[in-house]
């Protein structure tokens, strides 16, 4: 009986060994493109210290003033607090607090993305292959026709009809989110090359 109980309890500590190294090595992860992204940037790197042992770590934060305007990136909670998530978040700052729109994959999953949309009302820009893949809602369709230059367009169907992202503009924030975190050095560039696009999107909003 003592043995099957000693059997069990090297099991258990087995798993969680593994658990953790898992966990820590996926942090170690993180942390290193977070640290590399807000170098590049010149902002600054939050990273709450880990819980229980290690067996909880909450992603970094970069935060700071970027190109003259407020930016950062996360992983917010979604549920209950600390849990490891699967989205991240760009937000920068946009001074045009009147502009409005939400850009979603088309599909049920961009369907569920649009569900807070309110009164905006569905928009087309006319390209039908580019409509058929991005659900844009506005209630300024002549100044988004204006800002949609071939360089948005582009970057909305590469990011948000491939990579299942969402973009939100809106309470003087450009919000980009998109599924996975900042785990390795092609997420990081992707992140990069954002935030450079959406930065030359609200300088062109607030003109």
């Amino acid at each position: 009986m003592l043995e099957i109980v000693f059997l069990i309890t090297a099991l258990i500590a087995l798993v969680l060994s593994l658990f953790w190294i898992i966990l820590k090595s996926s942090s170690t992860k993180i942390q290193a493109q977070y640290t590399q992204l807000a170098g590049k940037l010149g902002i600054k790197l939050e990273t709450p210290p880990p819980k229980l042992s290690g067996f909880i770590r909450s992603e970094p934060v970069a935060c700071g003033v970027y190109r003259g305007r407020e930016i950062s990136f996360s992983a917010p909670g979604k549920g209950l607090q600390n849990t490891r998530q699967i989205e991240t978040v760009l937000k920068i700052e946009l001074r045009n607090r009147a502009l409005n729109a939400q850009f979603a994959p088309t599909g049920i999953m961009g369907s569920l993305g649009q569900r807070d949309s309110g009164k905006l009302s569905l928009w087309k820009s006319g390209d039908k292959a580019f409509d058929a893949a991005i659900d844009i809602r506005s209630d300024q369709s002549d100044r988004l026709r204006f800002l949609l230059t071939p360089e948005i367009l582009q970057f909305l169907v590469q990011s948000l009809k491939k990579r299942n992202a969402r973009l939100y503009i809106g309470n003087g924030v450009i919000a980009y989110t998109e599924i996975g975190l900042i785990a390795d050095e092609a997420a990081r560039v992707r992140f990069e090359q954002s935030t450079e696009i959406l930065c030359d999107f609200a300088e062109n909003a607030e003109k």
